[in-house]
This record gives C-alpha cells, structure tokens and sequence, in this order.
C-alpha cells in the first residue's frame, strides 16, 4: 500500500515513518509539509514526492493511504479531506476533540468506504494482548480495579503546543488520552459514572495534572492519572479477586529493553513476570493496511476512539 505523509512531526520522523519503512507490504510515496521540513524529510527517508500543501498530496492518485500527525484540532479537517479522497487513514491521537466530531469522522470515511485507525500504538503490542489473555483466563480471578497513569515533566514556561487549549492542549488529551482509552479496553465494558479532579494552570487554562475516577457498568473501578508534573512513568495493573497483573511500560513499549508484564498471585505471593517484545509502530501500521488488503474490521478500535472521547469530554466539563 503506498502512503502519503501528512506533517513533517517529530512522532513522524522518529516513529512511524521509520515503521512504515519497516512494515510489510508498504511504500512511502509522498510527504506533505507546510513549516518548510518537507524537502530535507523527504531527502532523509528518500521520498520522491515533496508537496507543501496538504491538498495536493491528497489529489495524489498514486497515495492510497495517509498518516496524520498534524496538530490535535486539525485531525477532523484533513481526515474528512483525506477520506473524500479515498486516502485510507491512520491518524495521531486523540482523532478529535471531541466524540462528535469523530463520530462525523468515521462516518464520512465509511461513506467513502475508507478505513481509519487511530494511532494508539501501544495497543498492538504483545504485552498487552498477553495481559487481555490472562484476564481471559481467569488467571488473576475477577478484575475489580484497574490503575492506570501516564506522565512527564514538561516546562510549563515555554511555548508548546501541548500547552495550547485551542488546539487541543492539556495532559489530558495528551497522556490521559492512554489510560483511559486501555481501561475501556481491558475493562471491556463503558463508564456509569466519570468524576474528574485537576490541577488546571490558570495562565494556560489547560490541565497540567488530572486524577480520573470511574465505575464502569460491569462494576470494575478505575483510576486513570497523568500529568505534565511529575517524573516520567507510563504504566497500568489490573486487580483481580485472585492476583494482578502489572505493565510497567505500559504506553512507550516502543522503548529499548522494556515489554516486562508481571503477574502476582495473592494467595501465595508469588510473582513471576514475562518478557515480550513487539514492533508496536510497525504492527499499528500493518492493521490498517490488512484491514485495506484482506477486509479486517477496525469496529473495535473505532469503539474505543468514540468511548474514550466521551470520557475526556464529560471530564473537561468538571474541571
């Protein structure tokens, strides 16, 4: 499948792109830039086509699918320009900023009978396909509670997009976003009820810390934090009647030496911990294109994009 690039981002450059060289089946055609990076990006991964506006790439007719990485509130405008194009797409996190707009989203590009994928990569990972077997399994017992956080320092004093409320700012949108979106699908089941605290910068308006409480209609708890204030650690354990399991590197698996899950039994007190490895970029980049190729449904993913929305939305309204 040949892709087309959309923004020159980091994520881009240092992750998918570089994935998407490795990925099966996959040919990176064109890349479009309008902040000037796209010659020197193209030059770097060897695209042959350089486009400054958006548009033109997807006019493209040789570009089947795109990859998004556009600042947060213009994921709507050119996943909906994208999909009336035909382009298939897997766009950056969160797809929008709010459940509304993704639902307009996912709609048209049904309409359009193109496939799109968020890009939580973390998803496709071993370890944590490992950790839904083992809740399968009744390993661990009944789950009751899941924790999950996400954080990092960021310096609140200098400009940064994440800090930007119009443009989709906040911890919340950007690491919250995580664990909120793995408690829906480890829990598999939706929020009766959502309470929200915060620590919200009263200069920026955004939430620099945020605490997130639900029960989910099945009746499991959860307990989902992040922040751009506290060292960095990315992480969940799920709670069961009989034991826990632990992921320790639960959002970044895409790190060196990490992919370590750990199992406690409560009953004994032993623990033994598994190792599992996985290129998390490169099999988010193959679901899409096999879900093109051999007509796998992305139903589930589009759930968890819509659902976990819904949270963010309802907790931004307490804070």
């Amino acid at each position: 499948m040949k892709w087309g690039i959309l923004g020159a981002s980091g994520i881009a450059e240092k992750a998918v792109v570089p994935a998407l060289i490795r990925a099966e089946n996959t040919e990176i055609t064109a890349v479009a830039s309008g902040s000037g990076k796209g010659k020197e990006f193209a030059e770097k991964f060897h695209i042959n086509k350089v486009y400054t506006d958006y548009t033109e790439l997807l006019k493209d007719p040789d570009v089947e699918a795109v990859y998004i990485s556009v600042p947060n509130h213009l994921h709507k405008k050119w996943t909906i320009e994208a999909a009336k194009n035909g382009k298939h797409v897997l766009c950056e996190k969160p797809a929008a900023l709010n459940a509304a707009d993704a639902e307009e989203m996912l709609q048209i590009c049904k309409d359009n009978n193109v496939q799109f994928l968020e890009a939580f990569m973390y998803q496709f990972h071993p370890q944590h396909l490992q950790v839904k077997d083992i809740i399968k399994s009744g390993e661990i017992g009944d789950v009751k509670l899941i924790k999950a956080g996400f954080s990092f320092p960021l310096d609140l004093g200098k400009s940064n997009i994440r800090l930007d409320k119009e443009k989709g700012g906040g911890s919340l949108f950007d690491v919250g976003c995580y664990g909120i979106h793995s408690v829906l699908d480890l829990s598999a089941s939706t929020p009766a009820e959502i309470k929200a605290v915060s620590v919200v910068n009263e200069e920026l308006q955004v939430d620099t810390s945020t605490v997130v409480s639900l029960k989910m209609e099945n009746g499991i708890l959860a307990q989902i934090d992040s922040s751009f204030e506290q060292q960095f650690r990315n992480e969940y354990i799920v709670i069961g009647t009989k034991g826990s399991v632990t992921v320790t590197d639960a959002y970044r698996p895409d790190k060196p030496g990490v992919g370590t899950i750990i199992i406690k039994d409560m009953e004994t007190g032993e623990t033994r911990t598994e190792k599992l490895e996985g290129d998390t970029y490169r099999l988010e980049t193959e679901a899409l294109t096999e879900a093109v190729t051999e007509g796998r449904s992305l139903e589930h993913y589009h759930r968890l994009t819509l659902e976990t929305l819904r949270v963010i939305e309802k907790c931004l309204e307490e804070i």
